[in-house]
């Protein structure tokens, strides 16, 4: 009887554990995510003919009979805060399949790094206007800041987050074949590739386009999303670039560098024909990693430097102008 009792007592544990561990189971119900394997810098992007572009209807959290799904512990959730630290939003991408049924998209993307190196991704993902205008803050920011979960963070202005960007093919060279994107959150992504069959569960990453085929944008990409912090007052400008040595006389074959208090922040671009610089002009600083391409201005002659400085986060500078004239 003993033993008939112990055998009836391990089976009651063993059907308790199991039950246990299937409610552990059922509770994860998020996918765990996969890390691409980092890509060469110099590796050439694959080409494809696949594009996929899907128009995303605006729709409201709000709407009359939209239910949102109970938050799982295990979704990675994103939250929108004023620059107070008060939480204004939050959501994770099951949330924001419900909010946006229709949202989500597929999309390759250009960029160039700070080597500087061309580079094309893939990448499944949402809006970040879309998202915006579902939280009820497109209409009043004025400047966004996403950061990540280990502190890295990056701004754009409006202006930035509006502005046409696009994919280009021929990244680093012409505009030919340019197809229009906008910034996304992104949920699946690939580095290196065309190829949407290449996509791969990634935490949520912030990834734009270009507004033309030479704009280093890579370093604006933010891995591992974690607070999107909104500002309602008006963008600043960038401070001005300026040189050394300063304007004025200089002996005859000197060099004139272009500097600026947030150099790897800013690129500056500059024009000595007497035309405004504009982002297609001259660029001093293409690469912070590699000083021998930034190139100073040889004076052999009386010489107009007219440069301004862009940057995400801020608007244009102002442009300046230096006028430099060489003695014997």
């Amino acid at each position: 009887m003993h033993i008939i009792r112990r055998r009836k007592i391990l089976v009651v544990m063993l059907s308790l554990v199991f039950v246990l561990i299937s409610a552990i189971s059922l509770s994860s119900c998020a996918p765990s995510v996969q890390t691409p394997p980092a890509q060469s810098e110099t590796q050439p992007p694959a080409q494809s003919e696949t594009q996929v572009i899907t128009t995303i209807p605006q729709q409201t959290i709000d709407e009359p009979g939209l239910e949102i799904p109970v938050r799982c512990e295990s979704e990675w959730v994103i939250r929108i805060m004023n620059t107070e630290g008060e939480e204004l939003f939050s959501f994770t991408e099951s949330e924001l399949s419900h909010v946006l049924p229709d949202g989500r998209f597929a999309q390759r993307y250009s960029t160039i790094n700070r080597w500087p190196t061309p580079r094309i991704h893939v990448a499944e993902g949402y809006l970040l206007t879309d998202i915006l205008k579902a939280a009820d803050l497109l209409d009043t920011t004025q400047t966004i800041t996403l950061r990540a979960t280990d502190g890295y963070e990056m701004s754009l202005t409006r202006e930035q987050l509006l502005s046409p960007q696009y994919f280009f093919p021929f990244v680093g060279e012409n505009d030919t074949g340019a197809e229009p994107v906008g910034p996304i959150i992104a949920y699946r992504w690939r580095d290196g590739t065309d190829n949407f069959d290449d996509l791969m569960d990634h935490n949520p990453t912030l990834l734009i386009g270009q507004r033309n085929p030479f704009e280093h944008t890579n370093h604006i990409f933010v891995t591992d999303l974690d607070i999107i912090t909104v500002d309602d007052s008006p963008s600043e400008p960038w401070p001005k670039p300026s040189t050394f040595p300063l304007s004025g006389y200089i002996p005859i074959g000197e060099t004139v560098r272009l500097q600026h208090s947030s150099l790897g922040l800013v690129h500056v671009f500059f024009t000595l024909d007497g035309s405004d610089p504009t982002p297609l002009s001259t660029l001093f600083n293409p690469s912070i990693f590699r000083p021998e391409l930034n190139v100073s201005v040889e004076i052999t002659e009386p010489t107009v430097i007219r440069a301004f400085a862009r940057g995400f986060g801020r608007n244009d500078s102002e442009i300046a102008v230096f006028e430099f004239t060489p003695i014997p």
